[in-house]
């Protein structure tokens, strides 16, 4: 079959000729938010499938403007980028005005198919790898900005769980410093009721305690006893529950328990990966980097490079191998295959923030962070749809083409709603 041109290879494309076949052969592992996003990815933009929005001349009816909705799934690679473009605008907005360290949390290769087949632990991989940052931080006296991005894939689309996490190369003082963790967890041996010493931020008397060196043989080792005893306790908590998942009844056992966790800590005897930058200053090209991947689906389309019908070929960094570019080339349906499953459960967050970016806490600590470290500079918001097309097409084609009035909004068309898709994919879906 002839090859399509690269320019033209879209995700959606292949998706729209492939996914019916796909769902022949794969229908038992996809579950419904996975079909829900990619009916949303193949019904982008198309009248018949998300509907439009009517626009006229309020003076010239007869002068109208159809613009299509759009999906806004992360798995877009069109919705994706005008996401990526908000969510880089609002970090450098949210994000105190200092230096800040990129550090990169890995998980063991034993762990990948635990995590993929059961994406309710993954929230234990979030909380051992802040908790490993902010506990540090609180034993040197302070409270960072801590924000944490989930990834879920390699550049080859394998299984590579790993959490990004930009922190602040400082951050506001306490009222004393935390007990370290190796302390506590003595006494905690010795007292099961034992508490932990309370700290909290000093808000009366504000100071910024900068830090600019984080140890990286610290954070490998206690990242890994948090990792394992995150997903010890969310194990057990399943296995005690109502309801609990069949599967992970195995580790009921506590000999299995033990074999499974407790061993790696001999064959990773220096702790599991951990990667720390040195002080960086320009937030903005992190914050890129990582949306790239966090708010866009595992593969740019740039570096799909044929599509046959019968077989894609995209490009990917080999970083075994000094991280020259190869060409790697899967059946459509494998290729697939190892793209959705990489679509997280509904309603979960892949981007958290903690510290003094929590939800709870950050607008109050932003107003003393900018007295202390002076506001962020501003920076230009994302283009609307508006601004979109007339940088495009070199018109706005909002304005009437007659008198150059604005056109207002008329009506809206809706062929289905995303509620009823929902409910039909929830049914048909496990």
């Amino acid at each position: 079959m002839e090859a399509v041109n690269s320019r033209n290879i879209t995700l959606k494309q292949i998706l729209k000729d492939n996914w019916c076949s796909f769902l022949d052969v794969h229908h038992l592992l996809v579950p419904w938010y996975v079909a829900y996003n990619i009916w949303k990815v193949v019904n982008c933009r198309e009248p018949d499938g998300l509907g439009y929005a009517t626009f006229s001349c309020p003076v010239h009816p007869t002068e109208i403007c159809h613009v299509p909705r759009t999906c806004k799934s992360r798995f877009c690679s069109t919705c994706a980028k005008i996401q990526i473009d908000k969510w880089v605008t609002g970090m450098n907005q949210l994000f105190p005005n200092c230096s800040y360290f990129h550090i990169t949390f890995t998980v063991p290769a034993q762990f990948r198919t635990l995590l993929f087949e059961k994406r309710v632990l993954l929230n234990a991989v979030f909380s051992a790898s802040t908790e490993t940052i902010i506990s540090f931080c609180k034993e040197q006296g302070f409270l960072p900005a801590v924000t944490a991005v989930l990834h879920t894939f390699g550049s080859d689309l394998k299984r590579h769980v790993h959490i990004h996490c930009i922190v602040s190369a400082g951050g506001l003082k306490l009222t004393g410093k935390a007990e370290r963790i190796t302390r506590y967890r003595q006494r905690k041996r010795i007292n099961p009721k034992a508490k932990k010493k309370k700290v909290t931020v000093k808000e009366n008397d504000p100071k910024w305690i900068a830090c600019h060196m984080f140890p990286y043989t610290m954070l490998r080792k206690r990242y890994q006893a948090l990792l394992i005893e995150h997903l010890k306790n969310k194990i057990k908590e399943n296995i005690q529950s109502s309801d609990p998942d069949q599967d992970l009844l195995v580790f009921s056992d506590s000999a299995v328990m033990k074999t499974f966790f407790d061993d790696l800590k001999q064959e990773y005897k220096n702790g599991f990966y951990v990667h720390v930058t040195e002080e960086r200053q320009d937030l903005q090209m992190t914050v890129e980097y990582i949306g790239r991947y966090a708010r866009r689906p595992p593969l740019s389309e740039v570096r799909i490079k044929d599509y046959t019908g019968e077989y894609v070929t995209f490009e990917y960094k080999d970083y075994r191998n000094n991280g020259s570019k190869v060409l790697y080339t899967l059946k459509t349906l494998e290729f697939i295959k190892n793209l959705v499953r990489h679509i997280p459960p509904h309603y979960f967050h892949v981007i958290r923030h903690y510290g003094i970016l929590a939800s709870r806490v950050k607008s109050k600590f932003k107003e003393i962070t900018d007295t202390l470290l002076a506001t962020p500079p501003a920076k230009e918001k994302s283009k609307n749809w508006e601004e979109r097309q007339t940088i495009f097409t070199g018109l706005n084609p909002l304005l009437c083409k007659i008198c150059q009035r604005t056109m207002r909004f008329v009506s809206a068309y809706l062929p289905q709603p995303l509620a009823v898709i929902k409910k039909s994919l929830q049914i048909t879906f496990p």
